[in-house]
């Protein structure tokens, strides 16, 4: 199996015009070459997802995978899970598939990695008028750079000066995990079996990713200082609710005594369909009888429940 040293997990749900821009982006990475593979993750999209991952798979010389399950819902947390599990790399980034990046993004991540050290980024939200111009030529110029208002940007200086002053103090859960910018050690995220796949809906997954890393014994830095993500607008789902308040989410989260390590994590019930271009997937075993990956009728391997 092809060793790498890092790898993207970009989720994703039925919005491939923006995926496809996401791609785009990671296709444009330099001096990266081999150091990385790309799983997009998708929370049950529809045929037309898998069609855009596998072009850019096809124009791309990294190992690229493509995994699913049946949609019920939102769950962002299984995605995210189901990623990684189907993933190479020894440090795993997070990613959401309505973002663009830097082309120096994976390189710069793979030059500030830092043990025992979770780095935690923000996003440029990106307008309607000016997302509506994001086209693969815009990605490829990277005219985005430019297409942040004045306001967000005064926004992302106040946050990148609090990030500083938490670092300083040292403070346990501060600065706050976005997801669609997470950077993080495999083992790290092992330590505490992933996102806890109780959550379900919008929000608050990653505040208890953070919370368990924390009490693992984790730390976090703001990676705003040489890398950020710039974010396509486009309608909130269905089930978004503003912080997730009188949400089950947040009743779960408010709970006492969660461990650190949650127990519906990287082992849960259930299954879910891996394809792979250029290289085998590494698939790790969902649940502790250790139980292999099968073939079925479309080539892909299914882990079974």
């Amino acid at each position: 199996m092809l060793k790498t040293d890092i790898s993207l997990i970009v989720a994703t749900y039925n919005r491939p015009s923006n995926l496809a821009l996401c791609l785009k982006s990671l296709e444009l990475q330099q001096e990266v070459t081999g150091s990385f593979d790309v799983v997009v993750a998708a929370d049950g999209s529809e045929e037309e997802t898998e069609r855009v991952v596998s072009e850019f798979a096809r124009r791309v010389p990294y190992p690229v995978t493509y995994t699913t399950h049946e949609h019920d819902g939102f769950r962002l947390a299984r995605t995210r899970n189901e990623g990684v599990l189907a993933s190479r790399g020894s440090y795993v980034i997070f990613l959401d598939g309505d973002v663009t990046v830097p082309s120096n993004f994976v390189k710069a991540h793979l030059d500030q990695r830092v043990s025992g050290t979770v780095m935690v980024g923000d996003t440029c939200w990106l307008d309607r008028g000016r997302s509506e111009q994001m086209t693969v030529e815009a990605v490829e110029a990277g005219a985005f750079h430019n297409w942040v208002s004045n306001a967000e940007r005064k926004r992302l200086r106040g946050k990148f000066i609090r990030a500083e002053i938490y670092s300083f103090l040292r403070l346990p859960s501060r600065p706050r995990l976005k997801g669609s910018n997470i950077a993080i050690w495999r083992s790290d995220f092992q330590r505490v079996n992933g996102y806890d796949e109780d959550f379900v809906g919008w929000g608050l997954e990653d505040t208890d990713l953070q919370r368990r890393l924390a009490q693992a014994g984790l730390r976090f830095q703001s990676s705003m200082r040489w890398t950020r993500t710039y974010h396509i607008w486009h309608p909130y789902d269905p089930s978004y609710v503003p912080k997730a308040k009188g949400t089950r989410n947040e009743a779960l989260l408010r709970e006492r005594g969660r461990p650190s390590r949650c127990a519906n994590g990287l082992n849960p019930q259930g299954d879910f369909a891996v394809i792979c271009w250029n290289g085998e997937p590494s698939i790790e075993n969902r649940s502790e009888d250790k139980q292999v990956p099968v073939e079925n009728p479309r080539g892909e391997q299914r882990i079974a429940a």
